[in-house]
């Protein structure tokens, strides 16, 4: 007995310790990982006033590195003339769930879509655009709220406070944003960082409707990795590697000498969009839309969007010409056999295709999903999915019975993508 009330004094001690007497280069080391992660950043200021002390934001402390300068990249997407600075911005999808209560059931979560802050611009404030995160409908592109602000603040603003959930980060996206305004760059569909550069310093992208594209910081203009192969629907980092899939289903890969290296032998569907979603194996989800093969997305140049912006009629129209998705098939990689397999049922998984990257779950590990289904939105390009144009709204596809209901995609809405009332503080930094 006595043993185990040493056990209990013991425990109570390291629940107990002391931080504020950890040597100054330990909280350096611990800064120096954290500094490029700014959610990371505020979570850590945000369980007492010792840590905000150690790690004021900004500015930040002579004792801690500053984030690392934004890589530049400064060029004109082909058949779009305008060429201003840009930046990789970074989007992390994460799984909140409630706090964990010993002995109660496990409970689903929801998914959490965070834009990291705008960068820093004179007279914009603490950290550029307001420093704050920006939280989105993890299938569309529709914002709902600000999450959370970066500066000190009073502890009444909006936003949650991170420290009542858990967050675990399930993928990150990408998208290419001019430095000035917040626009993103046209032309681009899709983009991965490189996983050979550190820190974002070099990027591939799918770009005016199916080029393969390198790029470094500071380049005035895009590699073009391929030029036989112009119609590549998809790109993702698995694995720290970066694979591609084109129009016919082929996989490959791309090594450091930019050398497309094939994967898988081609898939000939007869869909009209291939999505890669990472896994074991790989899987394709081919998309069947209501136009012929050679439909092209429209491009920045045959669009006017102030004029959409302004006209709400045309704007509508524009909306409804999108090609609408009918149906879907979902292939997976035998790899011991070398083809592709097709799959009539994810069994307890669900897939959810968005403009900007894929993903696979399992359906009961959140709320308000159901398994064996397609969870997706119309949007192609990411540009006018940032810019709000073209069939905005959410869809399920069951491939049980292979129908297509729309998602209520009203910001706040859904429970599918944001937790129902909960008591919670709310806070912009400071507890």
């Amino acid at each position: 007995m006595a043993e185990n009330n040493n056990d209990d004094d013991s425990n109570r001690v390291e629940n107990d310790r002391d931080w504020s007497s950890l040597p100054d280069e330990i909280w350096a080391m611990i800064g120096g990982r954290l500094v490029s992660f700014p959610l990371d950043v505020l979570r850590f200021r945000s369980v007492c006033s010792f840590f905000r002390s150690l790690f004021p934001h900004p500015p930040f402390s002579s004792a801690f590195p500053s984030p690392p300068p934004l890589p530049r990249f400064s060029f004109p997407v082909p058949s779009f003339s305008s060429s201003a600075d840009a930046f990789v911005s970074r989007t992390t999808l994460f799984r909140l769930d409630r706090p964990f209560c010993r002995g109660g059931p496990h409970l689903a979560g929801w998914l959490l879509k965070v834009q990291d802050p705008l960068p820093h611009r004179p007279h914009s404030g603490a950290a550029g655009g307001g420093g704050k995160f920006r939280l989105f409908d993890p299938l569309s592109c529709h914002r709902i709220k600000d999450l959370i602000t970066t500066g000190d603040g009073d502890g009444d603003g909006g936003g949650l406070h991170l420290n009542d959930f858990s967050l675990t980060e399930l993928t990150t996206s990408y998208s290419l944003r001019y430095v000035r305004g917040s626009a993103s760059i046209g032309g681009v569909n899709k983009l991965i960082p490189s996983p050979h550069s550190s820190s974002a310093s070099a990027i591939f992208l799918i770009y005016d409707n199916g080029k393969l594209g390198f790029a470094k910081n500071g380049d005035d203009g895009i590699t073009l990795i391929d030029d036989k192969i112009l119609d590549f629907n998809d790109i993702i980092l698995h694995r720290n590697q970066p694979y591609v899939v084109d129009r016919w289903g082929t996989v490959s890969w791309i090594n450091k000498s930019l050398n497309l290296i094939q994967y898988s032998p081609p898939l000939f569907g007869l869909g009209h969009r291939k999505h890669l979603v990472a896994g074991e194996p790989f899987f394709i989800v081919d998309r069947y839309l209501d136009v012929s093969h050679d439909y092209q997305y429209p491009s920045e140049a045959d669009v006017n969007f102030n004029a959409l912006h302004r006209h709400p009629r045309r704007r509508r129209r524009f909306d409804e010409s999108v090609p609408k998705t009918v149906d879907f098939k979902v292939y997976k990689l035998d790899e011991e056999c070398g083809k592709w397999v097709e799959v009539k049922c994810l069994g307890e998984q669900a897939f959810v295709l968005s403009y900007d990257c894929c993903f696979a779950i399992r359906a009961k590990e959140y709320v308000g999903f159901r398994k064996n289904c397609i969870y997706f939105t119309e949007q192609f390009d990411m540009d006018f999915a940032l810019r709000r144009l073209g069939r905005l709204g959410g869809c399920v596809f069951s491939l049980e019975d292979r129908t297509i209901e729309d998602l209520p995609c009203t910001p706040g809405y859904s429970q599918l993508f944001w937790p129902p009332p909960i008591p919670t503080r709310l806070c912009t930094g400071r507890v």
